[in-house]
C-alpha cells in the first residue's frame, strides 16, 4: 500500500503537469523472470522450453498520450487470482485520477467475464482482442464477410450466484490474413477504426524494451522486494516522458545516466 500511494503521488504530479483529465488507457501483463527451486503464491511457472524455471507478473496500466504510453501504476498478480482482479483494481484506481476514461484496449488475456461485467456496469468504453476458439466465436468469423457485429452473452459464478454480462463480438476481416475479433460496447462504422484503436496498445510492448534499461537486476524471491523494483524502472519511464514533454528530448539510458549524476 506505501509502495502504490508514493507511486500515484508521482503519477498526479506528472498528470498535472502534462494537463490530462481524460483517459485513453492501454492494460497489460509483463513478466520478470526468477531463477530458482522457491516458490509461493507470486512466483508462476514457465514452460520447459523458457530459460528460466519461474517469472513474476505485473498488471499494468499506461495513459496514451500524443502517440505515447505513460504508466500509471502496476500491480503484483497472484497465480491464484487471474487477471480479472487486479485490473479492476487498475480501473478503480484509475477513476479516481480522471474526470472520465474515454475508453480502454486490452489483449487477448484479458477476454474475462468478470471483466467484461465489470466495464459495463461502469459505463467505460473497451476494446478486447478475443482469441478464435471453438464454438459461437468461430460460427461468427465463418458468418462474416467483412465487418460482423454479434450480440453476445456470457456467463459466470463469482460469490455463490450466476452472472450473465453482455457484449457484441465484432469480426473485422479482408484487412489480413487472419479475422480480427473484438469484445466492446464502442460501435464504428469500419473494421479500420476497430483496428487503429486497437493498435495503439502496441506502444505499450516498446515500453518494456525500454524500461529493461532501468531494470534493478535481483535475484529476491520476495515478491514485495521485485514490486518495488518494477515501480521504480516504471517511475523513471514515466519521468523521462514527462521531462521530455516539457523540457528537452535525451535517450532514456542518457535520461538514466544525468539522474545518476544528480544524485
Amino acid at each position: 500500500e506505501d509502495f502504490k500511494k508514493a507511486f500515484e503521488s508521482q503519477v498526479k504530479k506528472a498528470l498535472k503537469k502534462l494537463h490530462v483529465s481524460y483517459a485513453k488507457l492501454a492494460f497489460d501483463f509483463t513478466t520478470e523472470p526468477f531463477y530458482g527451486k522457491t516458490r509461493n503464491l507470486y512466483v508462476f511457472n514457465t514452460p520447459k522450453d523458457v530459460k528460466y524455471n519461474g517469472e513474476f507478473k505485473f498488471a499494468t496500466v499506461c495513459l496514451i498520450i500524443r502517440n505515447k504510453e505513460i504508466p500509471l501504476m502496476a500491480l503484483p498478480v497472484k497465480v491464484c487470482e487471474g487477471i480479472a482482479k487486479p485490473t479492476i483494481e487498475l480501473l478503480e484506481y484509475c477513476q479516481t485520477l480522471f474526470k472520465k476514461i474515454r475508453f480502454a484496449v486490452f489483449d487477448r488475456g484479458y477476454y474475462v467475464d468478470e471483466l467484461i461485467d465489470y466495464l459495463e456496469a461502469e459505463k467505460i468504453r473497451y476494446l478486447i482482442l478475443v482469441p478464435e476458439k471453438k464454438g459461437v466465436i468461430k460460427e461468427y468469423v465463418e458468418t462474416t464477410k467483412e465487418l460482423g457485429k454479434y450480440p453476445h452473452k456470457m456467463r459466470y459464478a463469482k460469490n455463490k450466484s450466476v452472472w450473465k454480462p453482455k457484449t457484441t463480438i465484432v469480426v473485422c476481416k479482408g484487412i489480413d490474413d487472419f479475422a480480427w475479433i473484438f469484445a466492446t460496447n464502442i460501435q464504428f462504422k469500419t473494421r479500420v477504426e476497430y483496428i487503429w484503436h486497437y493498435k495503439r496498445r502496441w506502444q505499450i510492448e516498446t515500453n518494456y524494451r525500454v524500461e529493461d534499461e532501468a531494470n534493478i537486476k535481483s535475484k529476491s524471491t520476495h515478491y514485495l522486494i521485485r514490486y518495488f523494483y518494477f515501480l521504480i524502472g516504471l517511475l523513471f519511464h514515466m519521468l523521462w516522458i514527462v521531462n521530455k514533454y516539457l523540457h528537452y528530448y535525451v535517450p532514456f539510458k542518457k535520461y538514466l545516466d544525468i539522474i545518476e549524476q544528480k544524485m
